[in-house]
């Protein structure tokens, strides 16, 4: 049987290469071929964008980005486009791969240019686009002179830059200390690197499918999918059962919305009741009622939202809590929150907005988070519970540790949303849009998250689906 796509991974420049080196054993396929299916599916992606009138440079290193960009040299000069090859030859070091595709290129008309230690400094590019071959992921320290010159010199050109699998400089995890091509659009081979989910690098990130079988990438040992299939999540969705009623799929209590903020607590009822709770309670401020009144299918129950109303509330009647919507950080607020937390030990809990901001100004309610539950901070929430970490590679540990040990799910919402699994895994989604640069789209998620649960998703799959399908949601 077929095993499903999930999506792309998200590998070190390490993996990577292990991916190929089993894709090259178990299909078989021998090196360089895989190298031609991936440049022709790159030039499939770069025919597009690019217009047979445009000219362009490529600027090929001497490892196997090099070899990418030779090869996809020849096959756009056979399909007509004006082609200028910068091969670099700085060190007397060359991959297998680079050496054979520069072979097969000095049988073309293929203007070709050679940049050395000497003469790249005066690089001056004229084309419409350059496209970036130097070093890919490939690279493992900062870019020095006279490299560095040349990066600039891109950088500062009118040209559209494309860099092939990564912008050179760029580390697995971050940007060292010298420059990297600042592309305008970077076609990833078969997985991305870390580095390229950092709001500080986010560009136009094409990932293009070469063929890599899942069984392969599942040798790398836990690995990290970006971005999830439509496919995939529709696969972990509740199934559609035409005997289920309103009793068989979950009763979910949302509590928040105090004076001022009740409309970010209605969102989130909503957003619950949509993707398909049976029932659905808001514990509230009366105000709140204002809010919920069109929709008679949402139940609501008065509350103060302080440490004394949490008597009033059955628990029992539910099997999912999501909490923190428009709750506000006052006296009263902490006291609901600890209590709570005291309280109700066996309900799984969605957390966000407000409870986190609480939980990050009184730390020592983090070990009471119930086993099962699913925080959803953005990134000042993140930082506020988990603290500050000087790399992103060092917060990802941290975090994925975390989560296994309290045997919770930490979804870090962004442009690409991080979740970090209970189990260990993590998932990356990018489905989102500008749409969802609003207020109130975090308080969605967190219904959609809560009602998935409240139908008897795993909390795994419940975050999984419910960041997908955010993207989705007409907001």
């Amino acid at each position: 049987m077929k095993s499903q796509k999930i999506g792309f991974p998200i590998l070190s420049a390490y993996q990577k290469k292990e991916l190929d080196k089993n894709t090259i054993i178990s299909e078989p396929i021998p090196s360089n071929d895989l190298l031609e299916r991936a440049c022709y599916r790159i030039f499939l992606s770069l025919k597009k964008i690019i217009k047979p009138e445009q000219t362009v440079d490529i600027i090929c290193g001497q490892g196997n980005n090099g070899a990418d960009g030779l090869c996809l040299a020849r096959i756009m000069a056979f399909h007509g486009y004006k082609i200028c090859v910068y091969k670099l030859n700085i060190t007397d070091k060359y991959s297998i791969e680079y050496s054979f595709q520069n072979e097969l290129l000095c049988h073309t008309k293929i203007e070709i240019k050679e940049l050395n230690k000497y003469n790249c400094k005066f690089f001056s590019p004229s084309a419409d686009i350059i496209i970036d071959a130097i070093f890919g992921s490939g690279i493992n320290a900062a870019i020095k002179n006279p490299l560095d010159i040349l990066i600039e010199k891109i950088n500062l050109s009118d040209a559209c830059i494309i860099s092939l699998d990564q912008p050179s400089g760029l580390g697995t995890w971050s940007s060292f200390e010298g420059p990297f091509v600042k592309a305008n659009k970077t076609i990833c081979i078969g997985g991305i690197t870390p580095s390229l989910l950092n709001r500080l690098y986010l560009q136009d990130i094409e990932i293009i499918d070469i063929g890599l079988q899942n069984e392969n990438i599942k040798l790398l040992g836990t690995f990290i999918q970006s971005p999830l299939s439509n496919e995939f999540v529709t696969g972990l969705m509740p199934l559609a059962n035409r005997h289920a009623h309103k009793g068989s799929k979950g009763h979910s209590l949302l509590l928040g919305g105090n004076k001022g903020m009740s409309g970010a607590i209605a969102l989130s009822a909503v957003a619950c009741s949509e993707i398909g709770t049976g029932n659905v309670t808001v514990g509230s401020v009366i105000n709140t009622l204002n809010y919920i009144d069109n929709y008679p299918n949402i139940q609501f129950l008065e509350t103060k939202l302080d440490g004394q109303s949490l008597d009033k509330i059955d628990f029992s009647k539910y099997n999912v809590i999501g909490i923190g919507p428009g709750l506000g950080t006052n006296a009263n607020s902490l006291a609901f929150v600890s209590i709570l937390l005291n309280t109700v030990k066996n309900i799984p809990m969605v957390i966000d907005a407000d409870a986190l901001n609480i939980i990050g100004q009184n730390k020592n309610l983090i070990p009471r988070i119930p086993v099962g539950s699913i925080l959803t901070p953005h990134p000042k929430e993140l930082s506020r519970v988990f603290g500050e970490f000087e790399t992103q590679e060092l917060q990802w540990a941290h975090l994925t540790n975390l989560a296994k040990t309290m045997q919770i799910h930490i979804l870090a919402k962004d442009t690409y949303s991080v979740l970090f699994c209970a189990d260990g895994e993590i998932f990356v989604n990018g489905n989102g849009s500008e749409s969802l640069a609003k207020g109130g789209s975090g308080d969605t998620l967190t219904g959609l998250i809560t009602g998935l649960l409240s139908q008897g998703l795993s909390a795994k799959n419940a975050a999984i689906c419910g960041m997908y399908q955010l993207g989705k949601y007409r907001h």
